[in-house]
């Protein structure tokens, strides 16, 4: 018998230089580095359906998240191609970092040359109002960071 999903155990991004991405995620959002890893052999080929498979993988987290991980996978061999798929289109994915201040961390971004999809926007969804921006990590792949702006009261 089927057992339900019970935990969220990591999110994983293929990306094609480890050590640009490292200093996206871990230098420049602050995500703190838990282990490496390097994968090989015939069980991970068979896992990714793909013959001859190396895999360099960096699991990294959110200092207030620790048990929720994100792994920064670059496959050494065979080297992956580029997905082309976009906000909107099905297929694609994106996660959502928090930040206490996203008018401060947009300014600050922006200016080491981070790339935005767009100024950030507020959505007032009656309880809160939220402070959004989608920005692009160095291969592209869309992120969202969010700041609560204003807790609303329930009086």
């Amino acid at each position: 018998m089927f057992h339900p999903v019970n935990v969220l155990d990591h999110i994983s991004v293929t990306v094609s230089d480890m050590d640009r991405s490292l200093a996206f995620y871990r230098d420049l959002l602050g995500l703190k580095e838990v282990e490496r890893h390097r994968l090989e052999g015939e069980t991970i080929s068979t896992m990714a359906d793909k013959p001859g498979v190396i895999m360099q993988v960096v699991r990294l987290a959110a200092p207030e998240t620790p048990d929720i991980l994100l792994d920064l996978q670059q496959y050494l061999a065979p080297e992956g191609k580029v997905s082309n798929a976009k906000l909107g289109d099905v297929g694609h994915a994106h996660f959502c970092f928090g930040v206490p201040n996203l008018d401060e961390a947009y300014r600050e971004l922006s200016t080491k040359g981070v790339e935005f999809v767009s100024e950030p926007v507020q959505f007032d969804l009656g309880w809160a109002v939220l402070d959004v921006v989608f920005m692009k990590d160095p291969d592209g792949f869309v992120l969202e960071l969010v700041g609560v702006a204003e807790p609303k009261s329930s009086g």
